[in-house]
């Protein structure tokens, strides 16, 4: 357990300093993954025990109770016949769910009591691929989709990593950036192709694709040249969207804007500051460590430009037909973060290491999407 701690403190300070050095060698990172895959059997497929701890911190949402019924009308929310143009479709016509994108997407931490259960991804409790319970419990895409089609497939339906089957259609991986994109889209397309309940060419699909958090954290600081990352998120998301295009007819896309981590940079101050600006430099180092301070005004231009080409992308006419569409979910741009009654940051909103969502923030987040 000394070594494990020795080695998670290299790791720590490696990353707050944001910068590759030999701890990025190919054994260091096999370990890496070995001491990941030990976290999740060991302290990960218990979410339903922790979830007592966590409830008392109030990071997750409260049950709703079986006297009170689904909010909306399943009658009729799947199409008699299976509809031609993506323009037509019902919630009940959605047979396959998928998911890209980074650590939020594959939920880390969202169950954490503390620093080291971060590491734990909690996919199937995640705002738009989680398939962990029911809609009572977790306040998912997937889950109000079962309501209107139980055979429904593709969700993540508890702790794992991508190359695990609880995963399923959640190819979303931790440190995950722009450019990775249009790989992970190949590997889901090639994962979707060889998953046996899905009919290709028959099954509407319906992909959430969420990117850029690590760009600004943890790689713009890096550049000699901050600008030049604009241009490639933008042929990143063509080339990503080009690829589901191509290989996946019958495919809804929700392409969900970056949050301004401005926010996320405010909401440090207030109580267990010293906790927090602990785990947020080293979870975000170019937005949070002193040294890149001078620079953060110029990042949050970026930033704000880099959602406008985000919005601009979707608008492309070549990502609009009968089998294919994409569209844009606004509502994490201006996301704000709650407060409680003494004004300071209301902390339930996160994870224990002040930076990723906790349960209850993706539940509130998946409400304000549907």
């Amino acid at each position: 357990m000394d070594t494990l701690r020795f080695y998670l403190l290299l790791q720590l300070c490696v990353l707050a300093v944001s910068q590759k050095t030999v701890l990025d060698s190919p054994r260091n990172l096999y370990f890496y993954r070995q001491v990941r895959n030990w976290l999740i059997q060991n302290v990960g497929m218990r979410n339903e025990e922790r979830s007592f701890s966590t409830r008392n911190l109030k990071t997750v949402q409260k049950e709703v109770s079986k006297d009170t019924p689904f909010p909306c009308n399943v009658t009729g929310g799947r199409s008699p016949k299976i509809p031609e143009s993506v323009h037509r479709l019902r919630p009940g016509d959605i047979d396959v769910i998928a998911a890209m994108g980074d650590s939020l997407t594959a939920g880390s931490g969202l169950y954490a009591t503390n620093f080291l259960e971060v590491i734990v991804e909690n996919r199937g409790a995640t705002a738009f691929i989680g398939g962990q319970g029911t809609w009572r419990t977790h306040l998912t895409l997937p889950n109000i989709l079962k309501e209107f089609n139980p055979k429904l497939v593709g969700y993540a339906y508890g702790d794992s990593l991508t190359s695990q089957p609880a995963s399923q259609l959640d190819v979303a991986e931790t440190g995950a950036m722009s450019r990775d994109m249009p790989f992970m889209a190949k590997y889901l397309v090639r994962r979707i192709k060889n998953d046996s309940r899905i009919d290709v060419k028959k099954h509407w699909k319906l992909i959430s694709l969420w990117i850029g958090h690590n760009d600004f954290c943890t790689d713009i600081c890096t550049l000699s040249a901050p600008w030049s990352i604009l241009d490639k998120h933008r042929l990143d998301l063509i080339n990503t969207l080009k690829i589901l295009r191509d290989n996946l007819p019958r495919t809804f896309v929700i392409l969900h804007v970056t949050p301004h981590l401005k926010e996320l940079v405010a909401a440090r101050q207030g109580r267990n500051f010293l906790k927090c600006y602990l785990t947020t430099t080293f979870s975000c180092p170019c937005l949070f460590a002193l040294q890149f301070r001078d620079q953060r005004q110029k990042y949050y231009e970026i930033l704000q430009r880099w959602q406008e080409i985000e919005e601009e992308v979707v608008d492309y006419p070549e990502f609009h037909r009968n089998d294919f569409t994409v569209v844009v979910s606004l509502v994490l741009k201006h996301v704000k973060i709650p407060l409680t009654e003494d004004g300071y940051t209301d902390l339930s909103y996160f994870s224990a290491d002040c930076f990723h969502m906790s349960q209850k923030t993706n539940a509130q987040c998946k409400y304000n999407i549907t």
